[in-house]
């Protein structure tokens, strides 16, 4: 069985791709990756071929639309010339043209499957819906990350219900580099003698951290013991925003540290091992990579009462619920976790111990594989 996973943002997405193609091959699966221009891929046991250059800021609109068919077309060259059984894919950057080579692969006879990260784009564009949909419909198999993704599915494309199946996000255990707290922070230029809170991934209209500020700012008024990392690159959003909140607060270095940018692999340890408590404050996902990576730190998070949250984070368990776009649930979260200091460790290492458990990647790879074999038995 020959498999093509494709990823074009794999500089965001590769501990995902990775991870889950290191576990396809264990099981004796032939596959390779088509992704985009992430240079350090080390990690990865497969072979690598770089295409997408969707990640990358320092080209034009048009040649990122030269570029995405250009790497199209070579992965089409690529899946008629071996006589790949399976094309795997994640995102649809242009869903027409996405739409357009996905017909093109099954026509040279590939299965298509579809893992869901995003049902929908959270900047769609007025054509997303009608060719996500006309992907759906050609896909073989699709994949959703959380099960309130499966009801969430169906209502907006009923048509392909029969095609969906829940299979999770795995764990990011084996990327947590972990540092000593005092050095983490001294690193960073982080008060050693504060709670410290961290958001870290990308800045995005749903992620909520204008409330967060809001929260923040307001339990600061509270007490002076506490402190706020950001940490990640603005996507299609004006930072501008949030901005106004830390200035209508008057936050300053004292209590708050912004880092807004692409944070490097090397520099992620740092930002988890300096924190006490992750925060997540979205106002909507499909699946959040964010909690795995914080409990592969052993980091207890806070995260929004939102289904696909609430799944996996278990109130003074696994970590602290708080309603999702309420500022004052969030600040008495917040506060409420500081009291509960007592028990982080114990948190945060049920977190640790839950994804363990529950999301192996050779769990998901074997679930995945029996999707690849039920298509080439019905392509027979």
């Amino acid at each position: 069985m020959k498999i093509l996973l494709i990823d074009q943002i794999a500089k965001v997405n590769y501990k995902y791709t990775y991870s889950l193609a290191n576990a396809l091959k264990t099981l004796g699966t032939d596959i390779e990756l088509v992704i985009d221009d992430k240079s350090d891929n080390e990690y990865c046991k497969c072979p690598c071929h770089k295409a997408f250059n969707t990640s990358r800021k320092d080209v034009s609109k048009l040649d990122k639309v030269t570029n995405y068919i250009k790497s199209y077309r070579y992965i089409c060259k690529k899946q008629k010339a071996n006589n790949t059984d399976i094309v795997h894919l994640q995102w649809f950057q242009l869903s027409p043209m996405d739409y357009h080579y996905i017909k093109r692969l099954k026509a040279q006879g590939a299965g298509i499957v579809v893992t869901v990260h995003d049902i929908l784009p959270f900047n769609e564009k007025f054509y997303d819906r009608y060719y996500h949909g006309k992907i759906y419909e050609a896909a073989d198999a699709i994949i959703v990350q959380a099960k309130t993704n499966v009801t969430r599915f169906k209502e907006l494309f009923p048509e392909c219900a029969d095609k969906v199946s829940y299979i999770p996000h795995g764990n990011f255990l084996d990327f947590a580099d972990i540092y000593e707290k005092d050095k983490a922070r001294e690193h960073l230029g982080i008060p050693k003698d504060k709670k410290v809170f961290l958001f870290f991934g990308q800045i995005k209209k749903v992620k909520g951290v204008a409330v967060l500020l809001e929260a923040f700012g307001e339990l600061l008024k509270k007490r002076d013991d506490i402190y706020l990392a950001i940490a990640g690159s603005v996507w299609k959003d004006d930072f501008g925003i949030y901005q106004e909140v830390i200035d209508r607060y008057g936050l300053t270095d004292k209590n708050l540290k912004t880092d807004i940018g692409f944070i490097p692999d090397e520099e992620v340890g740092y930002y988890y091992s300096a924190c006490d408590i992750a925060v997540l404050p979205y106002l909507d996902v499909y699946q959040s990579g964010v909690i795995q990576l914080s409990y592969a730190y052993k980091k207890p998070v806070i995260a929004t009462n939102i289904p696909a949250f609430t799944e996996i984070v278990k109130d003074r368990e696994t970590g602290y619920v708080c309603e999702a776009g309420n500022a004052g649930s969030l600040m008495e979260t917040m506060e409420r976790t500081i009291e509960d200091e007592s028990n982080w460790r114990n948190v945060g290492i049920a977190g640790a111990d839950l994804i363990r458990e529950k999301y192996s990647w050779d769990d998901i790879a074997e679930k995945i594989s029996k999707e690849y074999s039920n298509i080439m038995k019905n392509n027979i």
